[in-house]
């Protein structure tokens, strides 16, 4: 009886995670670089320090704190959904010296295709990454980050201009 209680209140409290206090933050393209073969810098801005949701220092609490972009027509930046055509990656503070913005991030991203299953992940070439942005004028991004105890964060859409994204892609190695 006492472990049936207990797997009950248990089961309950799972479905208590704790909303936000901070709206969705708003974020702002700056610019995008291609680092290596792989790797592509995003740089952006928040109206929200979105690695101190809870106001406790930076990462603090958090489980991870990440930039999706979709690359093909998967909206959905659901935690528990993989995005198959994407970019992501983690996210770094930047320090800002532009004293109108007020927080600044880059993200190193993978531009990757990910089975179903996120079992396997695999870098896209460049011929396929023109073939997905061929018809597209800009690619969504949003930040998700997660936390012990607290439903996802999810931030606005921010686009990045196709235009700059395949600018880098097909920079000469």
């Amino acid at each position: 009886m006492y472990r049936l209680l207990l797997c009950g209140l248990l089961t309950i409290c799972s479905g208590c995670a704790k909303d936000h206090v901070k709206p969705p933050a708003n974020l702002s393209f700056e610019s995008v670089e291609r680092e290596n073969s792989s790797l592509y810098v995003i740089r952006y801005q928040s109206d929200v320090d979105v690695l101190d949701l809870f106001d406790r220092g930076e990462r603090v609490g958090m489980i991870s704190g990440m930039l999706h972009c979709s690359l093909a027509d998967d909206h959905d930046f659901s935690v528990g959904k993989a995005i198959q055509f994407s970019a992501f990656g983690l996210i770094r503070s930047e320090k800002n010296e532009d004293a109108t913005a007020k927080f600044s991030y880059l993200t190193r991203a993978f531009l990757s295709e990910t089975s179903n299953d996120r079992s396997s992940e695999r870098d896209l070439s460049v011929t396929e990454l023109n073939h997905f942005l061929s018809d597209k004028q800009q690619v969504p991004c949003k930040v998700v980050v997660t936390a012990y105890g607290y439903k996802p964060y999810y931030s606005n859409i921010m686009n990045i201009p196709v235009a700059d994204l395949l600018r880098e892609i097909n920079k000469p190695r």
